[in-house]
């Protein structure tokens, strides 16, 4: 049951990840690029138009989330991370994974209990009038899915993770460790 669940869930954070990256992006570029010619060329600015980058980009980063931590292209500190062996490693992967249990539970319990508010209270971007409750229900969902991967590695996948290869990218050149 808990190997249908987590793929369930690596599917829906590598379908966030599509609409983000194939959907959501091209067009906060294209925004972006209409922003600025109105701005230089025509002097009318876009009023609503970074307020609505800041919610594409919003979009962008959380639908990617998840995704980035699967396939291991998480921020964390490589020129330590690499060097940790046996022990070191495994108290830095947990110390990870509960701290973002806990950050990400906490963001994720925070957003429900504000959706009911922003809805009743009709609240709404400066300048583009929309709702913004949506948003954080995505930040709510991405949360708990993330919360549930965190939780998954730091009871199962760590010790499958530490039996594989770590790579270290240094200025777009990957070098392969053994982990020991």
């Amino acid at each position: 049951m808990l190997n249908r669940l987590t793929d369930f869930f690596n599917r829906f954070s590598e379908r966030c990840h599509d609409v983000g990256t194939i959907g959501l992006l091209p067009l906060m570029i294209l925004l972006i690029t209409w922003n600025v010619v109105m701005r230089y060329v025509f002097n009318a600015p876009l009023a609503w138009g970074e307020e609505m980058d800041g919610l594409l980009l919003f979009l962008v980063l959380f639908f990617s989330l998840t995704y980035t931590w699967d396939q291991k292209r998480h921020i964390r500190m490589e020129i330590v991370y690499v060097r940790l062996k046996g022990r070191w490693r495994s108290f830095a992967d947990v110390a990870s994974g509960i701290t973002g249990i806990i950050f990400f539970g906490l963001l994720g319990i925070q957003c429900l209990r504000d959706i009911p508010y922003m809805i009743k209270t009709h609240e709404t971007g400066e300048e583009l009038g929309i709702p913004v409750w949506p948003f954080r229900v995505v930040m709510a969902l991405i949360s708990f899915v993330f919360v549930f991967k965190l939780f998954v590695y730091t009871l199962h996948g760590r010790k499958e993770m530490e039996k594989e290869k770590v790579e270290v990218e240094r200025e777009g050149i990957i070098i392969q460790k053994e982990a020991k």
